[in-house]
């Protein structure tokens, strides 16, 4: 089935890959958003919501930290929600960032984390997440501040160019980083969606990866994923040799992944 939506062909991309998400990259990233549930008042929070909650990896974090708040994730791949089904505590529903589905004015605490960039109009969806906050609610965003890619990225795009493998199939515009990768930036995406802005900050994390796991996120979940299937068995055998061979060759250093995460507190 060919999707024409791109949110809804993304949706449906994470949706098919959501065990290998899981697996490989949701470790990655998962504790990355911790510093701003730290800083979230969820104490007193009776009501949250996660936007874009994916597998549910924060739904537990949340629960923890707001013991007497109802926790609930919405995300419209309904392949992640699947996994997310299997954690405590669960509240699902897939929805729309730019449709939720939700009364106007319930909710204590929304958050945002690693989700703005992939709406094709951030603006509308803050503003929707605005809605479903009360006055003086409050939302959380986490998103990707400079990040100079996985390891072995370059390795496998050079490979998949040379063995002409289609380039990357997602619409541009679920993929606007750019947008939103300075404290200035996402300040202002936050200021038109009608919040004011309270704290900003950004963290440096660290990661050393192995060859298995570059190779195993790539094509279970990463970029490479989206790119292989369009080779044959040949050549797609072809690509992961080379790849490994190349990596193989580098030094330690290129192994260590250390992208700056950029957070950001708002109120309503």
């Amino acid at each position: 089935m060919v999707v024409n939506n791109p949110s809804a062909a993304l949706a449906a991309e994470y949706s098919d890959k959501a065990d290998a998400y899981q697996q490989h990259w949701s470790p990655v990233i998962g504790p990355m958003a911790m510093s701003l549930l730290d800083r979230l008042p969820l104490a007193t929070a009776a009501r949250i919501v996660d936007v874009g909650a994916g597998t549910g990896a924060h739904l537990e974090p949340f629960a923890a930290r707001a013991p007497n708040a109802t926790v609930m994730g919405v995300d419209r791949a309904v392949g992640m929600l699947r996994l997310a089904s299997d954690r405590p505590r669960r509240l699902l529903a897939a929805m729309d960032a730019h449709a939720l589905a939700l009364r106007s004015a319930v909710f204590d605490v929304a958050s945002l984390i690693f989700v703005l960039f992939h709406v094709p109009d951030p603006i509308a969806s803050l503003v929707e997440v605005r809605r479903v906050l009360r006055a003086g609610g409050t939302v959380g965003v986490v998103t990707w501040g400079k990040d100079d890619a996985m390891p072995g990225l370059g390795i496998w795009k050079e490979e998949l160019d040379n063995l002409g493998a289609v380039p990357d199939p997602r619409d541009p515009i679920v993929m606007q980083r750019e947008r939103m990768d300075t404290p200035a930036k996402l300040t202002a995406l936050l200021r038109r969606g009608g919040f004011v802005v309270e704290q900003m900050w950004t963290q440096v994390f660290e990661s050393r990866w192995t060859i298995d796991q570059i190779v195993d996120t790539q094509l279970g979940c990463g970029l490479t994923a989206r790119r292989i299937g369009s080779l044959s068995a040949r050549e797609a055998g072809e690509c992961e040799t080379r790849a490994r061979r190349r990596l193989a060759a580098l030094g330690p250093e290129a192994f260590v992944y250390r992208p700056e995460i950029l957070y950001a507190i708002a109120r309503a």
